[in-house]
Parts: C-alpha cells; structure tokens; sequence
C-alpha cells in the first residue's frame, strides 16, 4: 500500500451556541479550512509523529509499545474509549505527565490511543510515519481538534483495511463514515473530556447539522455560503463562559429563558432558509441571514458572552455594510462576518486591510464543504502542503 492521505474540515457553529446548553437547537456547519494528514509505511520498526503546527515530533518503535500494551486492544469494528489504566500507560509511553490537561499534548495520546486500537487490530504493529498539516487555526474554537482525531481514525481504518481505500471519485459508505466518525469522537474525550459531538460529526459528514439534547440530524439541503472569520487572538475558557451564562439564567430565569427560546427560533429559522437558498438563491433569503446573525449577537450580549474584540468586529463589519456575530463560546475566539454573493470585491478588500492593520488574523472560506475525504497522492497542491 502507498501513502495514505486525507483531509477533514474545521467547523463553524453559525446559530445556537450556549443556547445548546440548555436543550434549545444548534445549527453547525463545515468549514473549508481543513486539516491533511499524510501516511507512509515504514520498513525500519519505527512510528514517528510530526506535528509541526503544535511544534510537536515524537517517534516509537513498534517492540517499545507492544512491551508496554497487550495488543489487540479491541475489535475496531466496535468503538469503545481509552480505559484509566491504558491511559496511563500512554502516557508513560508518550513521555507526558499524568496529570497534563495541555491539547498539545494530549493529541499524542489520541493518536497513540487510535494507533493501538485500529493499526494493531491483528496483534502486530505496523511501522509508519505520520504528518498531520493544519490550514486552519488551533486552539480557536474552530474544531481544530475534531479534524485531527477525524484524520487519524479514516486513515488508521483505511491502513487496517477496516475500511475501503477510494480511488477517483469514489467515496466512503455512510456505514464506514460513521465508523470513522465513532472512533474520532473517542478521540475528543481524550482532549476534551466531555465533547458534545457536534465537532467531529460535522468534520466526518461535512455540511450542516443540527444538534439538539445530545441528537444530531445531518441537514440534506446546505448551499455553499461565503464567510470571513477573523480570530480576536483573545483567549477564552469555554467552562468559565458557559459559568457566566449560568449564573445570569439563574439570576433571572424568566428574562433569559426567552432569549435561549428565541436564539433556538433563530436556529430553526436559519435551517429553513438554508433549505430555500439551496433550492433557489434570492436576495431576500440572503438578507434573512443578514438579520438572524445581527439579532443572535445581541442576545449573545445579553447572555454576558461577548467581549469587546468582538463588538470592535462588528462594528467594522457594519461600516462596510456586513454582518457579523461571534461563533463558539465567546469570550474571544473568533467571529464570522457573512459575505453575500454580490458583495464587492473591493470590500472585501478594504475590511481585510483594516483588519490586517489592526493586527487581527482573518480567512475568507466557505460553509458547508466536504466531509473527510480521500486524496490522490498526485496532487501538487497537498505535495507542496507537505514538502
């Protein structure tokens, strides 16, 4: 077998977030800043991990793992997640504290954890090297993490041969996707502890979903939308906003219970007009879009989740004409300003050169991209990605 590569896209939650929290609907779609990951089999007993947007190498030898795990660790056609005793030797074996709650770090489990699961399902390790190249933001609520542990079980299945290895304009079953999509959630919790799901469902099954009290429903009719994200650079906890929001409903529970039921009609709202646009694109429907982002980020504001890197967004975004809300947990992070099909060109100009003189970072992409998908290793452009 050749090299194995594969991407998987990063999300943007578009409606619902904190909402979510408290049952209301969520509305999330695939981003088109995605994450590679390329594969190649080794003849020298060694695994070797680069990860070089987390400055992260590390390599194994395969007699090393298996000394310290008994192998196979499970039936890969039956996810199930890392037990506290094999996480601890993991984390022997990757050299990281017991106690060590860092993301970096814990993307060495993951992957250690999804390598023994998957690669040594016949008792024998295979000897591979491993780069993972990110071209969308770590650590900025943007499912960054998802994408990885996506990358890494679609390619760990397809090395194994749990899973068909596409060619041309092939694509995974929904069965084999939602194997990939069961073992990448097991490698969130190893990072996340508690994830939701909604990150790597939406980075296997790309499109848009909706997510509600632990159920998530895929979308069928998602038109591709143009967005610009542009990262505050401020970090934020998600615990401590999703606190935030908590003291203020429990302090007064009949004023912000309407806010949450009508940032979940705003969810609702947006899944038909998706459905519309798909069908057939109007002025009118774009312009909807336009009005739920702005109502959504003032009840944003008034769930106490904002921050003023944000509002500062917004408002620039306004003095050109667009619209913007905050995605994820606030706080920071990021926020998308939605581009309608006829904005002009020298608008989109102008807003990235202020943005850019205010020192803010920004990505112009789409929503609703492909899912995690297989590549030819002929493409020049995933060549020079890995060069």
């Amino acid at each position: 077998m050749g090299d194995i590569t594969v991407s998987a896209p990063g999300k943007v939650i578009l409606h619902g977030e904190h909402a979510v929290v408290y049952g209301k609907v969520a509305i999330a779609a695939s981003l088109n800043l995605r994450t590679y990951l390329r594969m190649r089999r080794g003849t020298d007993n060694l695994i070797s991990l680069d990860l070089p947007n987390i400055a992260i190498k590390k390599s194994w030898t395969t007699d090393g793992i298996k000394s310290q795990v008994s192998l196979p660790l499970c039936d890969p056609n039956k996810p199930v997640g890392v037990s506290g005793e094999l996480l601890t030797k993991l984390k022997d074996i990757a050299g990281v504290d017991q106690h060590e709650s860092d993301t970096k770090q814990l993307a060495v489990i993951t992957f250690l954890y999804l390598y023994c699961a998957l690669a040594a399902h016949k008792g024998t390790l295979p000897a591979i090297g491993l780069k993972v190249v990110s071209v969308q933001p770590v650590s900025a609520g943007l499912g960054s993490s998802a994408s990885f542990s996506v990358c890494l079980a679609a390619s760990l299945l397809q090395l194994s041969g749990i899973i068909s290895s596409p060619a041309g304009d092939e694509v995974w079953s929904e069965a084999e996707r939602d194997l990939i999509n069961s073992w990448a959630f097991f490698g969130e919790k190893i990072l996340h502890g508690n994830p939701s799901g909604i990150d790597n469902s939406v980075s296997t099954y790309g499109g848009a979903i909706k997510f509600k009290s632990g159920k998530i429903t895929p979308l069928c009719r998602v038109p591709k939308l143009q967005i610009l994200l542009v990262n505050t650079g401020v970090p934020r906890s998600t615990k401590v906003l999703v606190a935030r929001c908590r003291e203020r409903y429990q302090k007064y529970p009949d004023i912000i219970e309407p806010v949450l039921k009508s940032i979940e009609a705003i969810s609702h709202r947006c899944e038909e007009v998706l459905a519309e646009l798909a069908d057939s694109p109007s002025t009118d429907l774009y312009e909807t879009l336009e009005d739920l982002i702005d109502i959504n980020q003032h009840h944003l504001g008034a769930l106490c989740v904002n921050h003023p890197a944000l509002e500062e967004i917004v408002r620039t975004a306004a003095k050109y004409g667009l619209h913007a809300k905050l995605t994820g947990a606030g706080g920071g992070g990021c926020a998308f300003i939605f581009i309608k099909p006829d904005t002009p060109l020298t608008t989109l100009a102008d807003i990235k050169s202020e943005f850019a003189s205010q020192k803010l970072s920004c990505w112009e992409t789409s929503v609703g991209s492909p899912g995690v998908t297989a590549h030819s290793g002929d493409d020049g452009h995933l060549k020079q990605l890995f060069s």
